[in-house]
């Protein structure tokens, strides 16, 4: 499978949840690095930003369907965050469901799915957020020092559902992954859509290693990482619009 995405952390998330199935993944940055790689390795399937620095994803589609070898190729697209002033796939999948959709194509058991897209496998935690809330559940996993996956589904009055992907470490918060966005900018979006459409579920599959991905952006504890999220929510509630 070929990834095209624009954040390192993401790549290296799905190339670590590919790896429990005997995915092989090649990443390459940019699509016209996606496009040469192509001419090169042959490929079962493509998971690729909506929006790249080169090309946006519906070009990058044309381009692979309009090539003989590769016009029988899947595409898979992440959607962009809704400020990019992209809007048309906004309303698709993102995340581990996207993922999980390449697997079918490739004719991986859903049995063997991993954590968190395996529905098969029972939460260690699963219910509805209301009070306390998901920053409250958070911290109450990081005290406790759990590792694995959160998956976090919203559903919007009359629209489509959102689903947030967030993993921890030992209680630290390591990769998030929501609406286009990624690292601390996807927990503060989530939050903000729970916020706006309170129907919210929650499932955390506890898993004996996550790899941290995304340093960068978390580099802090959990207790401390919602505590600067609370900040950021205050600051942007006050603001004018």
């Amino acid at each position: 499978m070929l990834t095209v995405l624009n954040n390192a952390a993401r790549a290296a998330m799905y190339e670590h949840l590919s790896r429990q199935v005997g995915v092989q993944v090649i990443h390459t940055e940019g699509a016209l690095h996606a496009l040469t790689q192509l001419e090169r390795t042959r490929v079962d399937a493509i998971i690729c930003d909506a929006i790249m620095p080169d090309m946006t994803g519906a070009e990058f589609c044309s381009v692979v369907a309009g090539d003989h070898e590769t016009s029988r190729l899947p595409v898979y697209l992440i959607p962009g965050a809704p400020d990019t002033g992209d809007h048309r796939f906004v309303t698709l999948p993102a995340g581990p469901e996207v993922l999980a959709r390449a697997f079918r194509h490739l004719g991986v058991d859903m049995a063997r799915y991993p954590a968190p897209m395996n529905t098969r496998l029972r939460p260690e935690l699963d219910g509805q957020l209301g009070s306390p809330g998901l920053p409250e559940f958070l911290n109450w996993v990081g005290e406790l020092g759990f590792s694995g996956h959160w998956m976090i589904t919203v559903r919007p009055a009359g629209g489509s559902q959102r689903t947030g992907h967030l993993a921890m470490s030992g209680g630290k918060v390591v990769y998030a992954e929501f609406g286009g966005r990624s690292g601390k900018a996807a927990i503060l979006g989530l939050l903000r859509f729970i916020d706006q459409h309170p129907a919210a579920e929650f499932s955390f599959f506890r898993t004996p290693e996550v790899p941290v991905h995304d340093a960068a952006d978390f580099t802090q504890s959990t207790a401390r990482l919602l505590i600067e999220l609370a900040v950021d929510l205050d600051e942007s509630s006050v603001r004018p619009a």
